[in-house]
């Protein structure tokens, strides 16, 4: 049976007048008297009834009377009344969004490979070679599956291309500047790139305009989500891996957050020796991602601040014979990567109200991460 263009108008007369009255409910529902709750109930439930049915009998008078009976109890917008809702169900998915994300569970990137290889930052491979899934529109879902996106710079100037600083996140910044020492542009690269550019003896490549700095696949880092709740009921234990605040953190970027392995309990006195992880004078294997560390050759164990690849030198636990006392209140953290991890070794304990919360899982990206990579998952 075709709709006439008539039933069509009456169809949607019908239907913005169980809107109103649906908008006046939604709006009083808990602050009307219980018979003026009841008859507007009974109001839209005949109206929902004449729509499904389609009995479009004296609708003029039945709308009429719908909407005065509902603007009698809450006025409902007159222009744009479904835009307007739209808003307020936006407004209120924001919201709620926004109360989970803040006081329940949390997402991150992780920036850095401190915790590979559990947990990957962001890395680059430059002996890629692209192939057809690096063209559009395969590239795209390639990215959202694994993560991964070729990319490749070229120089916007010619000039002489210097590096100037590296930042904790593992990002290089290029500059090319001119004869005279001006900057021409300027380009942030990973470190893992590897340069294209012709080094000279003082250690500075001279390009040409449209030549080809570095080119690879970049891979960002793995995304966690954190539960800011658990540590409300439950006492944090050895072995989480956990989101904490720099906040008041010694050599390290102020009021930002680290993931960490928890490895050090209020306290405890902690050692690092041969590559184990001493507490109390006892070696730690419990739980089994400490036995990992020292038996899995995915991993490196626990080594001395002394002889990790940072530039600062740790200022607790340089050799066996170091040790590290925490106060009440106060936690350890390191590393899986003991290697290239700014951690506890540097800064020490820290206070229990920089703690946000566990990590539990990484949602993407998706499949694994080079050889050893873990997929998305749980995070143990």
């Amino acid at each position: 049976m075709f709709w006439t263009s008539e039933k069509k108008k009456k169809r949607k007369h019908l239907e913005h007048a169980e809107y109103i009255v649906r908008y006046a409910l939604r709006m009083r529902e808990d602050l009307l008297e219980k018979s003026d709750l009841q008859e507007l109930q009974e109001v839209r439930s005949d109206l929902k009834t004449r729509i499904k049915t389609r009995n479009f009998d004296e609708i003029e008078a039945v709308a009429e009377r719908a909407v005065n009976l509902a603007q009698h109890h809450h006025p409902a917008p007159k222009k744009h009344y479904g835009i307007r809702e739209n808003i307020e169900v936006f407004a209120v998915v924001i919201s709620v969004v926004m109360g989970i994300r803040t006081y329940v569970a949390q997402p991150y990137q992780i920036p850095t490979g401190s915790m590979q290889p559990t947990l990957y930052g962001i890395t680059a491979q430059s002996d890629y070679t692209p192939d057809w899934t690096d063209k559009l529109p395969v590239k795209a879902i390639k990215f959202l599956l694994t993560g991964g996106r070729y990319k490749e710079v070229t120089a916007k100037h010619s000039g002489r291309l210097v590096g100037v600083n590296q930042n904790s996140e593992g990002f290089i910044t290029y500059q090319i500047q001119s004869a005279y020492g001006g900057v021409l542009s300027q380009y942030k690269l990973h470190k893992d790139f590897k340069l294209r550019a012709t080094r000279g003896a003082d250690g500075h490549g001279y390009v040409t305009k449209g030549e080809i700095l570095a080119s690879g696949l970049q891979k960002t880092g793995d995304h966690v989500i954190v539960n800011r709740v658990a540590y409300n009921f439950l006492k944090p234990k050895r072995g989480d891996v956990v989101v904490f605040s720099t906040k008041g953190l010694p050599y390290v970027r102020p009021n930002s957050s680290y993931i960490k392995r928890l490895v050090g309990l209020p306290g405890e006195t902690i050692q690092v020796c041969d590559n184990k992880l001493i507490v109390n004078s006892e070696v730690v294997t419990e739980p089994e991602n400490f036995e990992r560390q020292y038996t899995d050759p995915r991993y490196d164990g626990y080594v001395n601040g002394e002889t990790n690849g940072l530039q600062t030198v740790a200022q607790h636990l340089r050799t066996c014979e170091d040790s590290l006392a925490l106060a009440e209140d106060r936690y350890l953290f390191m590393g899986d990567n003991t290697r290239n991890s700014l951690d506890g070794r540097w800064f020490g304990g820290v206070p229990g109200k920089n703690i946000i919360g566990p990590a539990v899982i990484v949602p993407w990206p998706f499949v694994k991460r080079g050889i050893y990579g873990e997929s998305a998952g749980w995070i143990n």
